[in-house]
């Protein structure tokens, strides 16, 4: 019996769509997939997971999965987009969940239960919208609380670059170890959510600040917390 919160099945032009998204991602923008332990590779391929990362542009929605395509993540949307005649159309083909931002929205939360519950992954933007203001946001605890419920550990993320096509700066995406969940069970996981989603943000702030050490500032930040 399917259940009516999980996510629609991908039909089989939706997967070919899919390659075609990660095809272009990887001619335009050149992305290189870094590591902070080489392992990880393997560590993470058939683990179900929730990646986080910042987002400062709206091809983070595209370049996320198509650079972590070994292991299927689907990734959180706006509900705005699926509205889009053209757009929405062509993200309801790919792996994606819609959240509606505006409302207390719990669709979106029984629908990635149901992901992780089949063995999947997903990647989420916990600032919630672009950083338009050259910061990183406070991270909402959303991703955290289905970590925290279920069981399985987040996995940070830094993307680095400005989508330079072509020719431009290779972008970038640092992965990190991944933050292990396992809620006491004296805690409430809400509570246990707000811990995990701090360490969270503080990981990718850090593996950012890493990028920036390595290659410099791309103008992505005005600051880089240390």
């Amino acid at each position: 019996m399917t259940n009516e919160n999980s996510p629609k099945k991908q039909t089989l032009w939706g997967k070919i769509f899919q390659v075609l998204i990660t095809w272009t991602v990887y001619f335009l923008f050149r992305p290189k997939v870094i590591y902070t332990d080489k392992t990880l590779k393997k560590r993470l391929k058939g683990r179900p997971c929730v990646f986080v990362a910042n987002h400062t542009h709206h091809f983070d929605g595209a370049f996320g999965p198509a650079v972590l395509w070994r292991y299927k993540p689907y990734v959180l949307v706006k509900r705005q987009w699926y509205e889009k005649k053209r757009t929405g159309k062509m993200i309801s083909w790919c792996r994606s969940i819609p959240i509606n931002l505006d409302e207390a929205d719990g669709t979106w939360f029984a629908a990635a239960e149901s992901v992780v519950k089949n063995g999947g992954s997903l990647m989420i933007f916990p600032e919630g919208g672009l950083s338009r203001d050259g910061e990183i946001h406070e991270f909402k605890p959303g991703a955290a609380l289905l970590s925290a419920k279920m069981g399985v550990p987040i996995v940070p993320c830094a993307i680095y670059g400005t989508y330079a096509p072509v020719f431009g700066m290779r972008q970038k995406i640092l992965i990190g170890e991944p933050i292990e969940s396992d809620c006491p069970e004296t805690m409430r996981h809400s509570k246990y959510a707000r811990q995990l989603i701090s360490q969270s943000e503080q990981a990718v702030r850090e593996l950012y600040a890493q990028m920036v050490e390595t290659y410099g500032d791309c103008g992505q930040y005005k600051t880089v917390d240390s």
